[in-house]
């Protein structure tokens, strides 16, 4: 193997008197510092920004989706609210009516008979 030039022994000797002269603490922060290179270098930081771009989109294309949905649905059931209610007052009303109604009849029923109780009887000779 070639690389500029040089053979596989020369390459391999002139790595060991560099990693010589750096010392083993410069050697591991360099083998670091490579390695996070590496993966910048490998990803795909452009996809990962566009794809975050598009979910974030797409979340709050969802999310006021959902927000219409829900004023919907709000509506609807204010609507059914309002119409329970309405049947709900209506037949609250007939039954005081007919309560009412009741009430009237007893009244006129012992106001008659009061009446009938207070005229005077006729004495027979």
């Amino acid at each position: 193997m070639k690389l500029l030039g040089l053979n596989s022994p020369e390459i391999f000797i002139i790595l060991v008197v560099l990693l010589s002269i750096l010392g083993t603490k410069r050697i591991e922060k360099g083998f670091l510092l490579f390695k996070k290179v590496l993966k910048f270098l490998l990803s795909k930081e452009e996809s990962k920004i566009k794809e975050e771009t598009i979910e974030a989109e797409v979340k709050s294309e969802e999310s006021e989706e959902s927000k219409i949905k829900e004023e919907t649905i709000e509506a609807e059931v204010k609507s059914e609210e309002s119409e329970e209610s309405k049947i709900k007052e209506e037949t609250i009303e007939a039954e005081v009516k007919s309560e009412e109604s009741e009430e009237s009849k007893i009244k006129e029923e012992t106001i008659e008979a009061e009446v009938k109780s207070k005229k005077p009887k006729k004495k027979s000779s």
